[in-house]
C-alpha cells in the first residue's frame, strides 16, 4: 500500500514539474514572439524616422538657400474613413519680363476603413482618434505629403538617409550592418555595409515614402538581440525551475527517508521486543525453578540458576543502558565527563568481559604504543565504544573470533577476520536502527543502535571514525584521536 502511494506521489510530482516546465516554455515562446514583433516594429519605425530626419534636413537646406516657392500640406478624412493628404507646391517661373506662379499638387489616399460607416465630419474624426492605428496612419500620410513637397525642390539624399538609418539601428542595439535599396520611378540606389553579405535567413523590411518610391532594408534576424533582451527573464525562469526541481527532489527524498525510518523503527520494535523477552523468560524460568521445584536445596543447581538470573539481568541492563544513552545524548544538558585515562587499564576489563560472555572461542591481541598511553575521554562512554566495536567483531566472526586492537597517540583501531561488510552497505552502518543484512541467517543479535551510538560518542569527543572492510575477509574500525 505504501509503495503504491509513493508511486502515485512521485508520478504526481513529475506531472506537476513537467506542467511547470511546459507552461514556462510556452510563456517564454510567447514572450520571444512579442519582443520579436516589437523589434520588427522598431526597425520599421527607425526607417520612418530616418526618412523624416532626411526630409527635414533638406527642408532646412532649402530655407537657408533663399525663397524657392511655397509648399502647402494638408490632411483630411473622407466619408468612407480613408485618410487623404494633399501636397501643393507653388514655384515662381520667369517667362520673358513676366514672373508667373506654377502650382503642382499631389494627392495621397489610404485604403477605406472596412468598419467605418458614412458618418463624416466630427464623428469620423473622433472615431479616428479612438483608433491608434488610424492616428499613426494619419501621421505617416502627412509625412509622405511633406516628402512629396520637398522632392519638388530637391531630390532625396540617399547617402544621408543611409547614415541616419545606420545610427537608428545602432540605437536599437544592432550592429548596423545592412543592405539598403532606395527605389524610385527612375532611380535605384543601393548601399551595402562593407563586408556584409546577406544570408539565406536575412530579414527584409520596406517603407514607402510615397506612391512612387520606397526603401528596402535587408538585415540579419534579430533573434540574438531578442534573446539578449530576455536574458534576465530566462535566468529567472531557469532558477525557478531548478528550485522547483530541487524542492520536489528533496520532498521525494524526505518521504523515502521517512518511509525507511518508519520501517527501521518497526524492525527495531520487533527486534528489541524479542531481545527483551529472552532474558526475562530465562531469568523467570530459573527463578521459578528455585522457588517451586526445590532446586535451592542443591547447592550446585542453585548456584547455576542464580548465575543464569544474574547473566540475563546484566544483559537486560545493558540493553536498557544503551537505549537510555541514546535518549540522554539528545538532551541539551548532556555533557561528557572528560578525564585522563590509561588505555591499557580501561581495555583489560572490557576484553575479559567480552571473552566471558562470548559463545565462541575468542582471541584478542593488543598492541599499545607506548604501553602507558593515556587518552582524554569520558571513561564510561569510551568503555561503551570499545565494548560495541569488540562485540560486533565477535558477533560477525562465524566460528572463531580473532581480533587485533592497536593503539597510538593518534588512533585506536579494532580489526577482525569476520564476514566483512559489503561496499554498498558501508555508508549506512552508522544510521540509527540500521543493521547489515545477513541474508536468511538471523543468528546475529542486535537492534541497530551500537554503531549509531559509537559514531555519536566519537563525534561528541571531537574525534572521527572510519571503516575499511572486505566481504568475507574482515573489517577494520579506526578512531582518529587527533
Amino acid at each position: 500500500m505504501m509503495n503504491t502511494r509513493l508511486k502515485y506521489i512521485g508520478a504526481l510530482v513529475m506531472v506537476a514539474l513537467l506542467g511547470v516546465v511546459v507552461y514556462q516554455a510556452y510563456w517564454l515562446e510567447q514572450l520571444h514572439f512579442t519582443i520579436g514583433e516589437q523589434m520588427d516594429n522598431d526597425i520599421r519605425e527607425a526607417m520612418r524616422v530616418a526618412d523624416l530626419k532626411e526630409v527635414f534636413l533638406r527642408l532646412k537646406s532649402i530655407e537657408e538657400g533663399g525663397p524657392h516657392g511655397v509648399m502647402d500640406v494638408s490632411a483630411g478624412i473622407e466619408e468612407d474613413g480613408s485618410i487623404t493628404t494633399q501636397s501643393v507646391t507653388t514655384t515662381q517661373v520667369t517667362v520673358g519680363n513676366d514672373t508667373l506662379q506654377q502650382k503642382t499638387g499631389v494627392v495621397l489616399r489610404s485604403s477605406p476603413q472596412a468598419d467605418t460607416d458614412s458618418t463624416a465630419g466630427d464623428d469620423a474624426f473622433m472615431k479616428m482618434l479612438e483608433d491608434q492605428i488610424s492616428v499613426t496612419e494619419l501621421a505617416s500620410m502627412i509625412q509622405k505629403g511633406l516628402h512629396l513637397g520637398v522632392d519638388r525642390f530637391e531630390g532625396t539624399r540617399y547617402e544621408k538617409y543611409d547614415s541616419l538609418l545606420t545610427a537608428g539601428l545602432q540605437q536599437l542595439g544592432m550592429s548596423g550592418e545592412h543592405q539598403l535599396l532606395c527605389i524610385k520611378t527612375d532611380t535605384v540606389f543601393k548601399h551595402t555595409t562593407p563586408g556584409y553579405i546577406p544570408s539565406e535567413v536575412a530579414r527584409h523590411y520596406e517603407y514607402d515614402w510615397d506612391n512612387y518610391g520606397r526603401y528596402e532594408l535587408t538585415i540579419e534576424p534579430t533573434t540574438g538581440l531578442v534573446l539578449r533582451e530576455m536574458t534576465g527573464i530566462l535566468i529567472a525562469s531557469g532558477l525557478i525551475i531548478l528550485l522547483l526541481g530541487f524542492a520536489f527532489y528533496y520532498l521525494i527524498k524526505t518521504i523515502l527517508k521517512q518511509r525507511t525510518l518508519d520501517e527501521m523503527k518497526t524492525d527495531f520494535t520487533n527486534n528489541i521486543t524479542h531481545e527483551l523477552k529472552t532474558p526475562i523468560a530465562v531469568a523467570y524460568a530459573a527463578n521459578d525453578a528455585l522457588l517451586n521445584f526445590g532446586q535451592q536445596a542443591d547447592e550446585q543447581k542453585r548456584r547455576h540458576y542464580l548465575t543464569l538470573c544474574r547473566q540475563q539481568l546484566e544483559r537486560l541492563s545493558g540493553m536498557v543502558e544503551q537505549i537510555l544513552s541514546m535518549s540522554m545524548e539528545r538532551r541539551r544538558q548532556f555533557r561528557l565527563n572528560i578525564e585522563t585515562i590509561n588505555l591499557a587499564d580501561l581495555l583489560q576489563p572490557v576484553i575479559e568481559q567480552q571473552q566471558l560472555k562470548a559463545d565462541k572461542p575468542v582471541t584478542i591481541t593488543t598492541r599499545i604504543e607506548p604501553e602507558d598511553l593515556t587518552v582524554d575521554a569520558d571513561r564510561a562512554h569510551l568503555s561503551n565504544i570499545l565494548n560495541n566495536l569488540i562485540d560486533n567483531a565477535i558477533k560477525y566472526s562465524p566460528v572463531e573470533a580473532r581480533i587485533e586492537i592497536a593503539a597510538t597517540p593518534a588512533a585506536i583501531s579494532i580489526s577482525d577476520h569476520g564476514m566483512g561488510i559489503a561496499a554498498d552497505e558501508l555508508p549506512h552502518i552508522y544510521d540509527k536502527f540500521y543493521r547489515v543484512p545477513t541474508g536468511d541467517v538471523h543468528d546475529v543479535k542486535g537492534y541497530g543502535l551500537g554503531l549509531f551510538y559509537v559514531k555519536t560518542m566519537v563525534d561528541k569527543h571531537g574525534w572521527s571514525i572510519s571503516v575499511e572492510s572486505t566481504k568475507g575477509k574482515g573489517t577494520i574500525f579506526t578512531i582518529k584521536l587527533a
